[in-house]
Order: structure tokens, then sequence, then C-alpha cells
């Protein structure tokens, strides 16, 4: 016996069930942004001490044949004349791959400058400024550079004036004022021989955009360029509006910067932060974004330091080939990833024939991403970048034909997908807004007296340390918004954000009103909005964040001072444990239209007005699960869950489907909810029903009393005692409504989060009643939860015993091999107990070691059954053996 259980226990492993989770996002090819000019690195010149990097290292980041894809070189321009023939061999090869070379200068000639060094800021701290007497000396230095290169085969294609000119660093550099840089490129911008880029500044910052932004300097320069580290703002885009390529010239990021503790490495921070900096730029309208030292444990290649391996390429260097291998010389179109949580961009090829989609997945499941393409298309191919794998190809096959085909983005990693076109898709001229429930533009207040700035919904707002969102109130004098049931978050769509400098909201704080009717605060702390487009702004609302519950808010504070946050704004909601919402269609019916055929897939898109579509055809077959469509009253079309005008011949519901929740009020000449009961089951219907004839319906009072039904109430909760599948029917009115948050029982119609302390139907000892909640849960549509003023771990029911049950006797576990406080297994009633705890794996095996049962509890208690079998039975449960009589 002990051999077989040594035996067994070796075999026990943790089974990881991954969850897959579906997505949709939306290119749209209607509205062509930037064309990518490419995507590059700087390589240090042989005066460094670090990163001068081998053909053979170049090899790998640049060229259409290198693992990186890089096509953009920048090279450093030595200080003097006769230095410059470090930087010539390293401009030879970049040609040979040809590739585009632009140069930056750091630091000129310490005689042309106010300090007298060719630092920005010398060792007595003085900055250092070019004088404007050398002003013109410096110009000829650039183009003599650029002749240099010129005379010995290299055609430089672009020259910055200068490198960080907003920067007083006490290595090679010079500062130059916003007026200065503009009136330099005015003056000697047109003598110099190649393509100038200006301002080079440390921040993309709107002071020095502004500054060349007129007629008479715009002539002298071709380039705007800028680095990322002190942020970015807007003003840029206005000279790309004129002409001007827009390119980020330096960025880097050290792993784990802003910690505490040594700047280790770490997969999940380092690898998307990097991901998000291009992407950002890429969304932000950039032709091009250059990282700083190619060959450097933080950038493309290893340089041995940190981890890395010398001359292998790393992590980042796979995430950046994801870009610049795939869309250079492509065309950035829309990609709208909705709320799936994924980041990404879309290229379109200049030919139009193929569509390219980079994404990034942070979240721990994997997701199947189907992708609505403005085209159809019979091949995809697949890079993916994981923990594990780097750049990886594959050809997923597609279902036929398809302009939504479906493509696996790996948990934590990335993908760039390439589709190319078969035939066109034809334009649709359908229309839809879609709408969430629970905007708090629609809840109510408790005083007229509180505004309107909470109608937030669409709108734009600046949100800083001067400028609350919601309201500008700090306690309830003026009321509050008086949420109608209960939620576990408040959600503030961002369709865009921009900021006067970082992407962040320090110190953000909740100010609300709790269920005991105070003024409470709640800091959640520096947020990160460096999404900038497309994403949720979320706040937890449940008791496990928000310990004294919520009824209303009244104001979102943040300690923002340079950081000035303008959003705008998609819908602003609170949800539970979903987030219906409804849709409106226009235009002529088509089948093929994309927002048509997303509300068909859609589960959270519970309700579609469709009154305003014409040629509709004769039946809707989509319209299932709990959709409702509403048609004119004047429609034919005909089947299950249509409305036409007021009136619906059969509404046909299923309890273990998704959410019901219809925009109005109809009437039904046949409303069904179908279920499965097993035993008992508590159900909350949104229309008058018939009790069952296979089945028996209760009410249950305050004090657990169960009383039965002749007939079932609209919008009350009740105990469903039956086996099997059971049926509802009722006809008239059907509409949707919560609880009220007083009612110790409380049914939902779309999913509901469970707080710890609510009390759930369960059957435990042979007993029905309620269990307590233990941790954060979820309850499913037509569910009802209970909230009762107790601690105990179990409320039984009280009534006939035929439906509530008798109490088991205490059992006694029999013959335990490894006692455990939290697991106990016995045998009772011809079942094996199981008492343990939800989640847990357990299988059953005997004593020939052949399994009998095997699965994951799906409670606390779970009973087991077992056919044709009688004897000893040896039970395992999260890895511990325990024997039973069976």
């Amino acid at each position: 016996m002990k051999r077989i259980l040594t035996l067994l226990l070796a075999c026990i492993a943790a089974i990881t069930v991954n969850a897959q989770i579906k997505a949709t996002a939306h290119i749209s090819a209607q509205n062509p942004h930037q064309r990518i000019t490419g995507f590059g690195g700087f390589v240090c010149s042989p005066q460094f001490q670090y990163n001068h990097m081998s053909t053979a290292d170049i090899k790998k980041v640049w060229g259409k044949e290198s693992t990186v894809g890089c096509n953009i070189m920048r090279l450093y321009i030595p200080i003097g004349k006769n230095m410059w023939s470090q930087s010539l061999a390293t401009a030879k090869a970049a040609k040979d791959l040809g590739l585009i070379v632009f140069a930056s200068p750091w630091g000129q000639p310490a005689e042309w400058k106010t300090n007298n060094s060719s630092n920005a800021v010398n060792d007595s701290g003085e900055r250092g400024y070019l004088k404007k007497e050398n002003w013109a000396d410096y110009a000829q230095y650039l183009e003599e550079y650029v002749q240099y290169l010129r005379t010995n085969g290299v055609e430089l294609d672009a020259i910055s004036i200068q490198n960080e000119p907003d920067w007083p660093c006490s290595y090679a550099g010079c500062l130059w004022s916003e007026s200065d840089m503009a009136d330099f490129v005015k003056t000697y911008g047109p003598t110099i021989s190649c393509k100038v880029i200006a301002p080079e500044t440390l921040a993309i910052s709107d002071s020095y955009a502004n500054a060349l932004n007129n007629d008479d300097v715009l002539a002298g320069f071709d380039i705007y360029g800028g680095h990322q580290y002190g942020g970015i703002q807007s003003a840029y885009k206005n000279l790309g509006q004129k002409g001007k390529e827009l390119w980020m010239t330096e960025y880097l990021i050290n792993w784990n910067e802003n910690q505490p503790s040594s700047r280790n490495y770490d997969y999940n921070k380092d690898c998307f932060d990097f991901f998000r900096s291009i992407n950002t730029c890429m969304l932000g309208d950039f032709n091009a974004w250059i990282h700083y030292a190619a060959k450097r444990y933080y950038g493309m290649l290893g340089d041995g330091q940190c981890g890395t391996t010398t001359g292998t390429v790393t992590k980042r260097g796979y995430i950046m080939s994801h870009f610049a291998r795939f869309v250079t010389g492509m065309t950035r179109i829309d990609a709208d990833f909705g709320e799936s949580g994924l980041e990404g961009s879309a290229y379109l090829a200049q030919t139009g024939d193929s569509v390219v989609v980079v994404i990034a997945n942070s979240s721990s499941n994997d997701i199947n991403l189907t992708i609505d393409l403005p085209f159809y298309t019979q091949t995809v191919i697949s890079y993916q970048t994981s923990k594990t794998s780097n750049c990886e190809e594959s050809s997923p096959t597609l279902n036929g034909e398809t302009c939504r085909p479906v493509v696996s983005v790996p948990k934590q990693g990335f993908c760039t997908a390439v589709f190319v076109r078969s035939r066109e898709r034809q334009a649709s001229d359908m229309t839809c807004t879609t709408t969430r429930f629970g905007r708090i533009d629609d809840m109510k207040l408790t005083q007229s007296d509180f505004g309107d700035s909470y109608k937030m919904s669409g709108a734009t707002r600046t949100f800083d340390h001067s400028n609350p969102l919601i309201s500008d109130r700090t306690n309830a004098d003026n009321g509050y918004i008086a949420l109608d049931d209960r939620y576990s978050q408040l959600v503030l769509r961002i369709k865009n954000v921009s900021s006067t400098m970082n992407y962040s909201s320090a110190k953000t704080t909740l100010t609300y009103v709790n269920a005991n009717g105070q003024v409470s605060t709640r800091d959640y702390g520096d947020l990160d909005l460096s999404r900038r487009a497309n994403f949720n702004f979320t706040f937890d609302l449940s008791t496990s964040r928000l310990s004294d519950g919520c009824i209303g808010i009244i104001s979102l504070t943040n300690n923002n001072w340079s950081s000035s946050l303008t959003m705008d704004f998609g819908d602003v909601y609170v949800s539970g444990a979903s987030s219906p919402y409804f849709a409106k269609l226009t235009g002529t019916y088509d089948a093929d239209d994309s927002n048509l055929i997303d509300c068909m897939n859609d589960a959270a898109c519970t309700s579609i007005d469709m009154t305003a579509v014409t040629k509709l055809p004769e039946t809707l077959p989509w319209i299932a699960s709990n959709h409702v469509a509403f048609l004119a009253s004047d429609a034919a079309t005909t089947g299950n869950n249509i409305v036409v005008g007021n009136q619906c011949k059969t509404l046909a519901l299923v309890a273990d489907g998704t959410d019901f929740r219809p925009t109005n009020s109809f009437n039904a000449e046949e409303a069904t909810l179908t279920l499965t009961v097993d035993g008992c089951r508590m159900v909350m219907v949104p229309f008058a029903a018939n009790v069952p004839e296979n089945a028996q319906a209760y009410t249950i009072d305050n004090d657990l009393n169960i009383q039965p039904l002749l007939e079932i109430p609209a919008h009350t909760p009740f105990l469903l005692v039956a086996q099997g599948e059971v049926t509802l029917t009722g006809s008239g009115e059907v509409s949707y409504a919560t609880s009220p948050l007083d009612e110790t029982l409380r049914g939902c119609y779309t999913a509901a989060t469970l707080f710890v302390g609510d009390y759930v139907l369960d059957k435990q000892s042979g007993m029905w009643g309620f269990r307590r909640v233990t941790k954060k849960d979820e309850l499913a549509p037509f569910g009802v939860y209970a909230n009762i003023a107790s601690t105990e771990k179990f409320l039984p029911l009280h009534g006939d015993a035929s439906v509530v049950g008798t109490p088991e006797p205490e059992p006694t576990p029999v013959s335990e091999i490894t006692p455990d406080n939290n697991t106990r297994v016995w045998s009772y009633d011809k079942k094996i107990i199981i008492d343990s705890k939800a989640g847990n794996r357990y299988r059953v095996i005997d004593l020939n070691g052949r399994t009998l049962r095997e699965a994951t509890l799906a409670a606390d208690r779970e009973e087991v059954t077992l056919s044709r079998y009688a004897g000893i039975a040896i039970v395992i449960v999260n890895g511990k053996p325990f024997k039973v009589n069976y």
C-alpha cells in the first residue's frame, strides 16, 4: 500500500488551465496617417568606451537580411575636423547596406562657446551657448562634415543642428534657446547641402516646435527631430501638417530605472515599456523611431552587461523587429482594439494590397483576436514573441476567404500579423453608435445644485491639480451622483489623452459616499496613461477596495502640477462583472457590415436598435441567446427576440447564456426563460410567469422561511425547485429592473460581482441555505444573491423538509493518511464528500492505481458519486492523499 501511494504521489502534477479570451480589433483605411520612414539606432564612435560595433554586429541590427530589420543609422559627429575620420568606416558600412544615415553633433570647438568648453556646462557650472559671431563658422563646420563624407563616398541623408539643445549636461553639448534655434535654422539651414534636422531636444516640447513653425523658418529644415525623455507634447504635429517629417531620434529605458532596488531585468515591465515607447510614437504620427545605443544591455544587441550576451540580439531587439521588419515603408491606418486591453497599431502597404497589425498583450491570458480588415484575405502570417520565443513565424489556417480572420496573441507577448488582400470588401453605408448602460451622465442627483460637469461621456476635460473630474465638490453639501445599483467599478473610456509633460495621474483620489451615507476618499495612487488612446481608466468600487461600500460619487482629483492632462472621453460609466451596451444601427442592411457583425457576436451588446435600418431580411437568424433587436413598426422581419414597434412575438431567453438588458420595455406574446436546475436554484425573471409542471416555486422571507408560489411575479427573486431542464413561460410586459438596494434578496439580469460577505444559495450537510462568500466572485445573469447582516458561514432555509432538506449526521473522516486541517474527506450515503477549497484539484483512484475520477472542485464542498465501484478508494486533494471506504 505504501508503495502504491508513493508512486501515485510521484505522478501528481499541478494542472494549469489557461483561459482563452476572445477580442476584436477594427482596422480602417479610410483615414490614412503618416508614412513610416523607418527605425534605427545610434552607433557609438571609437572614442566612446563602450558600444563600438563591428560590421558583424551592424548586420544583425540593420539591413533587410538582419534579425532586427532597422534601416536608419545615427552617427556621432566627433568634435574637431581632425576627428571626423572616426565615423567614416561605420558610415560606409551603413551605406553598403542601403541604410538612411544621419549625424548629430554633441559639442563644438570650445572657442566658439560662451563658457569656453565643449561641454554644455563647464567645471565651474557655467552654461555654454554658441557665440553668435561664430554661427556662420558653425554652419560651415556642419556643411564641411557633409562634404567630408561625400568626398569619401558617403552621401549623408540628414544632419542635426544640435543634440539636446535644452539639456544642461556636464558632457559634450551646447544650449540653444528656442528663438536662437529658429534664427539659426532660418539663416543657415539653407546653406547645408543635405536635409536638416531640428531641434533634437530632450523633450518633444511645444516651445521649440512653435518657434520653428514660422514660414521664414520652415524653409531652413526638413525633419523635426526630438527625444522622448521629457515627454511628448502636441505642437510638433503642426509641423507634420506642413510637410515636415517627424522623427523620434533618441530614447533609451534603463531596466527598472524607477525602482528603489537594483535595475534587474523584468520581462513584464521592461518589454511592454519598450513596446509602448515605440507604439506611442507611431500613434503620435512620427515617421521614424531611433533608439540610442544599439549595442547595449538596454539596446537591441547585448554588450555582456546585466545578463546580456555580447553580440546577441536582446528581447528588446526582437520587439523592435516586430515594427522594423514589417511596417517600414507602409502607412499607418486606424486600429481600434476596443476594451480588450490589447495595444498596437496597423499599417497599409503603399500598393494597398496588404495590412500589417502589430499587437502587444500584457495580460495573463492568450487572446484569440478577430481582426476586422478593410478587405478579404485567404492567408495570414503571424510572428510571435514571448518569454520563450523570439519573433517565431507561423501560418495559421483560415476557414476560407474572410474579412475577419482570427489570430492568437500569446499571453504576455507580442504578435505581428501580415494579411494579403484576396479581393475588395464592398463599403457599407450602415453606421453604428454604441452607448454603455450605467453611464453616470444618466444617473440621478440627490440635489440639483451638484452641477452638470459630471456629464463627461463624449466630452473633453482637463485633469490636473486645479481641474478635477466629475465635480469640484469635496463634500455632499450640494448632493452627489446616486448609484442606482450596486457596482464594482467606475470606468472612464479614454479615446485620446494629451499631456503637457508626463502621461500619468499622481495621487488619483476618488471622493464618494459610502454605504452609511458618509463622505469618504480613496487614493488609487499614481496611474499610468501612457497608452494614450483607446483604453479604460478604471477604478475598483468593490468592497475589496472600498471596504465601507459605495452608493454615490462626488469627484476625482489628482496631484498633477506640471503634467496637465487633456482627455477626450467615450462613455463614462459604472458596471458590475460585465459591461453591457446598446447599439443603434442606421442605413441599408448589409450582412457584411463590420458594426452589424460585431453586434451579432459581442455578448455585451444586449440591445440593438434597428428602427432606422432599411431593406431588412425576412429573418435575423443571428439574434440568439439573450440579444434583443428593436425594429420599426412596419418591419416584416420575424424571429425570436425581435421587437417590432412594441410587440415581440416570441422572446426566448437562456439563464446560462449572456446578459439580458433591453433599452425599452415591450410586450411579448410568449416569453420563456430556459434554465437547468439541480435540486434548487435562485432565479429572477423579467416577466410574469407560470410555475412549470415539472417544478415548484417558493418565496423566501427575511427570516429565510419558504412559502409556495402559485404564479411567478416579474422582478421578484424566488426559489425554483426542480431537477434538469426547466422552462418558465409567460406573456405580457417584459422589462429590465434592478432589485432595491435595501432588499435582502437581490436579483440581476446581467452578470454581477459578488462581494465578500454576500450570500449565495448552496447545499451543505444535506440542507439548502445561503453560503457566505469569502472571496470576490461572479453571479450569472438571472441569478440572486442575499444581503444578510451576518458573519455565519452558512444559513439554512426553513420550511418543507422535502425542499430544504434535513441535516446530515456529523461525519467522521475514515483513516486519514495525511492529516490536513484545511481538507476533510469521508464517505456518506454512497457518496464521497470532499470538504476543501473551490478550485483545488482532486483525483479518486482505486488500490491498483487506476483513476476513477479527476476534476476541479467547483465549490468548497463537493459530493462525488462513483458508479459500479465499491471498496477502498484513495482520494488525492491538492497533492494530499486520503483513504475512504466507499
